[in-house]
């Protein structure tokens, strides 16, 4: 299982030198892709927002463009929340998951829940 975002931000900024930051993100972004690879749905929107932490440092993250994409499909507002954030970071002009981003965004607009069609 992996860390917390907290824990994650926490051991990033103890680190010293920048290989020890690189050695810290790199084992953590294994552990994420072997979550995502294990369908481990109970941790996706942590591993989002984790994933975000590390873009938001400048290091690669386009292998979660799909797990913001699932989380957008969450009837649960947090994690759709998530989802949203991540697909406003993470995706690019030439990602090919735009249209199912356009699909989301179409179906969460029209919803009833005033909530869901804010946060699209």
């Amino acid at each position: 299982m992996s860390m917390k975002l907290r824990d994650l931000i926490r051991k990033v900024r103890q680190c010293k030198t920048a290989a020890e930051e690189r050695a810290v993100i790199a084992k953590e972004s294994a552990m994420i892709r072997t979550a995502i690879r294990e369908e481990q749905v109970h941790f996706r929107h942590r591993n989002v927002a984790k994933l975000l932490f590390m873009h938001m440092l400048g290091y690669p993250t386009h292998f979660g463009q799909l797990e913001c994409m699932k989380l957008t499909a969450s009837p649960h507002f947090p994690e759709k929340r998530i989802g949203y954030l991540g697909m406003l970071l993470l995706l690019s002009e030439e990602a090919e998951v735009l249209m199912l981003a356009t699909n989301a965004l179409k179906s969460d607009l029209t919803s009833d829940n005033k909530f869901v069609a804010g946060v699209a």
